[in-house]
Parts: C-alpha cells; sequence; structure tokens
C-alpha cells in the first residue's frame, strides 16, 4: 500500500498568479514528502526489546476519528484552501519503542504578499506546540487536544511576497492525538 496523498489543491477561485504560486507550494511539499506523511519522532523514549527491528507507523485514534477529522480540516474554512494536510500516522514504533511524530513540513515556493491563515485541529489528549513561519515572521502557540471533540486554533501572518513557508507541530510529551492542518491564503485588498 503506498503513502497516502495527505496535501492536495482544491479549487483556485483567486488570481491566476495566486493559483500557480499555491500549485508550487503543493507540489515543493509533495516531492520533499512534508505532506506525504513524513514526520520525525518526538525524543519520548518506551520500554525497548532489541532483537525486533521492524519498523511501523499508525494512527493512535481509531479509523472513525481519524475520517471525522479529515474531514473537519476539510471544510472548517470553506474553500478555497491553499494547502490541506490531513492527519498522517501519528506515531512510529521501533524495534520496540513508540514515539509520538512531529510534524515539520518547509516549502521553498514564492508567495504573493497576503494574509495567510494556519488552522490546525487535533483530537485526542495532550498539548501541541505549533510554530507557523513565512519568510522572516514566525508566530508561536500551544494548543490543548480534547478527547471527545475537535480542538481549533487558528493564527495569522500578512506577509510580502516570500519564498519560505513552514509549519511544525510537536506534540507534548505523553500526548496521544491525531493532527491535521491547512493553510488559507487571503488578498489583502479583500
Amino acid at each position: 500500500m503506498g503513502v497516502p496523498l495527505l496535501g492536495k489543491l482544491i479549487a483556485c477561485q483567486t488570481a491566476t498568479v495566486r493559483c500557480l504560486a499555491m500549485t508550487a507550494l503543493l507540489s515543493v511539499l509533495l516531492f520533499n514528502g512534508a505532506a506525504c506523511g513524513r514526520a520525525s519522532p518526538q525524543s519520548t523514549v518506551t520500554a525497548s526489546m532489541p532483537q525486533e527491528t521492524n519498523t511501523a507507523d499508525g494512527h493512535v485514534l481509531p479509523n472513525q476519528q481519524v475520517a471525522q477529522l479529515n474531514e473537519s480540516i476539510r471544510t472548517v474554512n470553506g474553500e478555497p484552501e491553499m494547502i490541506v494536510a490531513e492527519a498522517r500516522p501519528s506515531y512510529r514504533v521501533s524495534n520496540g519503542t513508540v514515539t509520538m511524530m512531529t510534524i515539520r513540513d518547509e516549502s521553498a515556493s514564492s508567495q504573493p504578499a497576503g494574509i495567510y491563515t494556519l488552522t490546525t485541529q487535533c483530537i485526542g489528549t495532550g498539548e501541541l506546540d505549533v510554530r507557523f513561519t513565512m519568510g522572516d515572521q514566525t508566530v508561536q502557540d500551544v494548543m490543548r487536544c480534547s478527547a471527545g471533540s475537535i480542538s481549533n486554533g487558528t493564527m495569522s501572518l500578512d506577509v510580502d511576497e516570500t519564498d519560505r513557508v513552514v509549519v511544525e507541530i510537536a506534540p507534548s510529551d505523553g500526548a496521544k492525538a491525531e493532527i491535521a492542518y491547512r493553510i488559507d491564503a487571503t488578498d489583502r485588498r479583500q
């Protein structure tokens, strides 16, 4: 089974230049693996079994909750979104050690000036350290996940044209949550 496509571009209803820039960003994220399920394990360590050498990734919550989170992130702000990163495997088991995954997606594609909003959603337990960078501007916040419902967090940046976009989401120690995010772009003139 291949890696699920975790980013997609929905109908571009803005200027052609913005549409091309969004397509370029999506391409860079996909080809660099950022939106294809690559994430780095957190430093949390549990008991190990030295004889085991295989690695497996998985979700900490049932498939129904993962699907609910993915549907929510696709529809939370309406259309058009710039990019959507649905829930990817949230933990890795390697040599018997279970670690939660840290998300770090980065793009070097050119983005026009505008207001960019990162919406992060999670379901489960624990907190997330969320950082959103465009160009030389960064915003950071801590988000608490809820076991019974989807939690939302948003942060925005008003930037000039840039060729650097970074999203970093790190679960706290002991967190057990599924995470998804999206970036929406708004023209300053609107």
